[in-house]
């Protein structure tokens, strides 16, 4: 590649018509980045991040390429991973869905608060 065509690609910023360019410039990931080949993946719920072991272990049994999908109870998450299942399924990846109570053993109990009467000192 000529020295020009170096200078271009690093520089090269993706915008649309109606927006800025980006404040950063778009270079090639590091060699060892490339090299990176990833075992699973895994798709969890946000209330699952803290707790990495419990998953982890889970995704760590499944086969190497797999996908590891946690659904919730809400319908709505239920609908979009379902189309998401779909997608990558359709391109040739192996996925497992498992609900969150198979992952969470434990489940938040929220305390009961009983309404307080306070009284004012005027």
């Amino acid at each position: 590649m000529s020295l020009r065509k170096d200078k271009i690609s690093l520089r090269v910023l993706y915008f649309l018509p109606i927006m800025k360019p980006l404040p950063y410039l778009l270079t090639e990931p590091p060699a060892a980045v490339k090299a990176a080949r990833l075992d699973n993946i895994a798709l969890v719920p946000a209330s699952l991040l803290t707790s990495k072991d419990s998953y982890q272990n889970v995704a760590n049994t499944l086969p190497n390429g797999s996908i590891l999908l946690v659904q919730t109870q809400s319908p709505r998450q239920k609908r979009i991973l379902g189309k998401v299942t779909a997608f990558l399924r359709k391109h040739g990846r192996q996925v497992i869905t498992l609900p969150i109570e198979r992952i969470r053993k434990t489940r938040h109990q929220r305390k009961t608060r009983n309404a307080e009467t306070l009284i004012l000192a005027m």
